[in-house]
C-alpha cells in the first residue's frame, strides 16, 4: 500500500459517521510526519523501526505503538520485512473533541507484546478490519465497541504521566516548533534550504537546530529535506508526464545528475525505473 501526502499535517478523508480507516500494511515506511488523529500500529509479522517523539525503536511481531494527536512519529522498513495493523482515527470516536489525551501522557508510546493485558488486542484489529471489509449491518457500532476496549485497555494498564499546565506548555511550545520546521520544509521544499537559512528564520542557533532536529525527527535536516523531494517526485513520475529533467528542478534538486543518484540512495531505484514501471 502506497500513501501520498499532500501535507505533512495529513487531513485524513474520512466518513463522517465512521472517522476511522484501518489497514494491513507490508514493509511500513514513512517519513516523519504529524496530525490531530491517533495512529495505533499493530506488528503481525517481521520487523520495523519506528520513531515517536524523540524515541525510536525497533518492534518486533505482537509489539505495537500508541501515536496520539500531534506526535510526530515515522516508519523505516529498509532491509526489514513485516506485515503490521495500521489504524487511525478521528478523537471524537473515543469521546474527545479535537485532540487526546489532554491531561495526561503515556509514558512511552511503545507497548510490549509480552505484557498478558494486551494480548487481546491482536484480535480486536483483526475484528475490526473484517468488519469495515465486510460492512455488514450494524458493522460501525462493533467497530466502535473493538476500539473502546482497545483504548480502554491501554488507558487501565499502560504507565501514565499526569501533564500539568506548566510541564504541558513547555512540552506543547517545544512539539509547536518542530511542527513549525517541517511544516515549511513541506510547503517549500523546491526554495534552496539550508540549515543557516532555517536557523535564522526560526531564531535557533545553527548547530542547535541541527540536534533538536535530529532528535526530534530521526535524521539530519539534510536527509529530511530530500526525502521531501523524492516522495514529491516519485508522485510526479506516476501521475504525470513531465520530464525527469523538469520533475528535478522543480522538486528543488539542482542538476539531474544530483536528483538521480539522491533518488537511487532513498528508493533503491533510479526515477526512469519507476517510471517505466508504471
Amino acid at each position: 500500500m502506497e500513501i501520498y501526502m499532500k501535507s505533512v499535517y495529513q487531513n485524513w478523508n474520512m466518513d463522517a459517521e465512521l472517522p476511522l480507516e484501518i489497514y494491513r500494511i507490508n514493509n511500513l515506511s514513512f517519513y516523519p510526519h504529524f496530525h490531530n488523529e491517533l495512529e495505533f500500529v499493530y506488528v503481525e509479522r517481521g520487523d520495523i523501526i519506528v520513531g515517536v517523539n524523540e524515541e525510536k525503536r525497533r518492534l518486533q511481531a505482537g509489539d505495537m505503538v500508541i501515536c496520539c494527536s500531534n506526535d510526530i512519529h515515522y516508519y523505516e522498513s529498509k532491509d526489514l520485512e513485516s506485515e503490521a495493523f495500521m489504524l487511525i482515527f478521528k478523537p471524537e470516536l473515543i469521546g474527545a473533541a479535537k485532540t487526546w489525551p489532554v491531561d495526561f501522557r503515556f509514558e512511552s508510546p511503545y507497548i510490549d507484546s509480552t505484557q498478558p493485558e494486551f494480548s487481546r488486542i491482536g484480535d480486536l484489529l483483526r475484528q475490526m478490519l473484517q468488519e469495515k471489509e465486510n460492512a455488514r449491518t450494524g458493522y460501525p457500532m462493533y467497530i466502535k465497541s473493538c476500539l473502546l476496549e482497545l483504548f480502554g485497555t491501554l488507558c487501565r494498564y499502560l504507565p501514565t504521566v499526569p501533564f500539568d499546565r506548566s510541564s504541558s506548555q513547555r512540552f506543547e511550545n517545544k512539539r509547536a516548533k518542530i511542527h513549525k520546521i517541517i511544516s515549511f520544509i513541506e510547503a517549500n521544499y523546491a526554495m534552496d534550504l539550508s540549515v543557516e537559512m532555517m536557523s535564522e528564520r526560526f531564531e535557533m542557533n545553527p548547530s542547535h537546530f541541527c540536534r533538536s532536529f535530529k532528535k526530534a525527527i530521526g535524521m539530519n535536516f539534510k536527509t529530511y529535506l530530500n526525502t521531501i523531494r523524492v516522495l514529491m517526485a516519485e508522485h510526479q513520475l506516476v501521475n504525470t508526464d513531465s520530464s525527469i529533467t523538469d520533475i528535478a528542478l522543480e522538486c528543488g534538486f539542482g542538476s539531474i545528475r544530483t536528483f538521480n543518484r539522491v533518488y537511487k540512495e532513498l528508493k533503491g531505484c533510479a526515477p526512469s525505473d519507476t517510471r517505466s514501471s508504471q
